[in-house]
């Protein structure tokens, strides 16, 4: 094991990441780090501000780069990295391409979104889950309709990449009776966060041996983003330390 991790927690693992990410000279500012231990390996989510007069190129080779160099510091893990153009920290992008991509029937979710800014638009560049049941001619339909939502939801956009990937069927149909003191017991860790207004719940789906918790969060509308990120972020941790079962958490963020 790495001297990186010998007697280090989460959170101070989390801190060093932040840290060598940022020594890359191309990236502006790196956060919503999450690390999460799973038996022997780790889970690594991150968000990365890069020059938004980048290239795609450029943005896939640092994103690449990043991931190599966490990998070297801990071989054990599943490296997610999300990149933002600087130019456009705030605008909240990234969040409403993973909210429209989620909500599109036949959506299993997204991950590895790339967003920048390129001779004045905006590219977006991510992988769509499906069901494996799916065909070819489905699952296209599925990010047709994924990259038509985003251009109207979105201005300014030019190209918008989606990569279909396809995920096990061993995710099973919602959880009932046995979810519901589970769902209580959420709602409650929720609403610790005076942030927070009010939480529910949606599905607790299995996920192969584990599970797959979706619930949404209700803010002040006047909430800064990043304030929500960060909260968010705090939440996801706090489930899946508590509940090891809980392999995935999609929060979505509402207005209260």
């Amino acid at each position: 094991m790495p001297f990186l991790l010998l007697g280090r927690s989460e959170k101070e693992i989390a801190k060093r990441i932040k840290t060598k990410v940022e020594s890359f000279k191309e990236v502006r500012d790196c956060h919503n780090v999450a690390v999460r231990a799973i038996g022997r390996k780790y889970d690594v989510t991150m968000h990365v501000s890069l020059d938004s007069n980048l290239s795609f190129d450029e943005v896939h080779r640092i994103a690449s780069e990043i991931e190599r160099e966490i990998k070297r510091m801990i071989p054990e893990s599943r490296i997610t990295v999300h990149t933002e153009p600087v130019s456009r920290a705030g605008s909240n992008l990234w969040e409403t391409v993973k909210e429209i991509s989620d909500k599109v029937p036949g959506s299993r979710g997204v991950h590895n979104v790339h967003i920048q800014e390129i001779n004045g638009k905006i590219a977006i560049d991510m992988h769509l889950e499906v069901s494996a049941n799916m065909n070819i001619e489905e699952a296209h339909a599925v990010a047709d309709k994924v990259e038509s939502k985003i251009k109207k939801a979105v201005k300014n956009v030019g190209d918008v990449s989606i990569h279909v990937e396809s995920v096990s069927e061993r995710v099973s149909k919602e959880m009932s009776e046995t979810s519901l003191e589970l769902s209580s017991e959420i709602e409650h860790m929720a609403m610790n966060f005076p942030e927070i207004k009010e939480a529910e719940v949606v599905s607790i789906r299995r996920l192969g041996e584990n599970q797959h918790l979706v619930i949404k969060c209700y803010f002040d509308p006047k909430t800064n983003i990043r304030k929500v990120h960060d909260v968010s972020s705090k939440l996801e941790l706090k489930i899946k330390s508590k509940f090891p079962r809980i392999e995935r958490v999609d929060i979505h963020q509402e207005p209260y």
